[in-house]
């Protein structure tokens, strides 16, 4: 089994972001995946660019999300199921518990269900798509009779966060990646993504949707 403590040439992590409505039982999750490109045997320079991916990560989600949610926690883990079996050294838990930064008042928030569909560009095959909830207010969209349309100027905002979360990963030696499989890694599906693909048309999901499930199936 893969360990944390060390940083192996090719290997995948998984990350999760953790994001919660205060005094609600609403809480959602998103996923990601990183490559290592620079290994690195050294336990202390391993715990040091993993906060760094950390800190690009807390960045980006706050900068993305809505005032009033918070992003609760973050974890940092080789690519096997959680506690499967349970080893510390597979992990790392950060606790976050930051409100969103972004706002645009007098607005307000879309509801939750009303979703934002990120493309991840890749080389070859299909793209990946990525979800996020709460990072669109109501000056930010039109809603007609074809749905809720995401307005020109937030697309451009969300573009550009994400590529700066995506250079500062590189930066440290790591690269997003799409990757599948239930306890390891199908080689088949491993594609780096290029650059990312905000959709103006929003997506309605139930809170309760599995994309956003709080562990990885």
């Amino acid at each position: 089994m893969s360990m944390l403590s060390v940083l192996d040439q090719d290997e995948v992590l998984t990350v999760r972001t953790y994001k919660i409505l205060p005094n609600s039982q609403v809480a959602w999750a998103n996923t990601y995946e990183l490559i290592v490109d620079d290994p690195s045997q050294d336990r202390n320079e391993v715990i040091t660019r993993l906060n760094a991916v950390k800190n690009a990560l807390v960045a980006m989600e706050r900068g993305l999300l809505g005032t009033p949610y918070v992003l609760d926690r973050i974890i940092i883990s080789t690519y096997v199921p959680d506690g499967v079996p349970y080893n510390p050294y597979t992990f790392v838990s950060y606790p976050i518990n930051l409100f969103g930064t972004y706002n645009t008042p007098p607005a307000f928030v879309l509801p939750l269900q009303l979703c934002t569909l990120v493309k991840r560009s890749v080389a070859f095959g299909r793209q990946g798509s990525l979800l996020f909830r709460g990072i669109v207010n109501s000056n930010d969209a039109d809603t007609g009779a074809g749905g809720t349309v995401i307005r020109g100027g937030r697309l451009n905002g969300i573009a550009s966060i994400l590529s700066t979360f995506l250079n500062a990963v590189r930066q440290q030696g790591f690269d997003l990646v799409m990757a599948r499989g239930e306890n390891a890694v199908e080689i088949g599906t491993l594609r780096r993504v290029t650059g990312f693909d905000v959709k103006p048309n929003m997506t309605y999901k139930k809170l309760n949707n599995r994309y956003f499930d709080r562990l990885r199936r």
